[in-house]
């Protein structure tokens, strides 16, 4: 393999993981909020909860959830709204990957079951909860959308100069 090919292999690699590993923390740190948030709630309750549980079941619902942003990105998912406003790609990707993350946590809810002999634990997930918390995710992956096709359109190189390097030449506010 000539060394400039393998040189883009690598280039390509390391973007990939990148992109994967900032996905998988945006998505853990998320999930883990609505892990503790869970645990709070249902010990203010006496319902037993297992944070650590909780936390590791965040850890996998990312790992898979990183795992198909990547696959949807490589596949060019929601290309068809490339020539429409930024909104519409960002509001069909957060429903799509709510939807996704809805479907994970529906069979974590079952493994759970299974581990407690096919009953559920006392504080199992309702309809109405379930429901919810597809919402809440929808709102919380919006932000993760915007930032993500923001960079796709302006270059991820402008993207990290705005948010991560000294701006020398900031614009001053005026004066009213």
């Amino acid at each position: 393999m000539p060394e400039q090919e393998k040189r883009g292999w690598k280039k390509r690699f390391a973007e990939e993981m990148t992109a994967f590993g900032t996905s998988v923390v945006y998505l853990w740190l998320l999930l883990s909020v609505f892990a503790l948030h869970r645990s709070i709630i249902l010990s203010e309750h006496g319902i037993p909860y297992g944070l650590w549980e909780g936390l590791i079941f965040a850890l996998v619902n990312s790992l898979i959830l990183g795992k198909f942003v990547l696959i949807a990105e490589a596949l060019d998912a929601g290309e068809r709204l490339q020539d429409k406003p930024l909104l519409y790609s960002i509001l069909f990707k957060s429903a799509v990957f709510a939807s996704i993350l809805m479907v994970c946590h529906l069979v974590e809810e079952w493994l759970i079951r299974m581990r407690h002999g096919g009953v559920a634990p006392e504080g199992g997930t309702t309809l109405a909860e379930t429901l919810s918390l597809c919402v809440i995710v929808f709102v919380a992956l919006i932000p993760f959308f915007t930032a993500r096709e923001y960079a796709r359109v302006v270059g991820k190189e402008e993207m990290k100069s705005l948010f991560l390097r000294r701006r020398t030449n900031s614009v001053k506010l005026r004066e009213s």
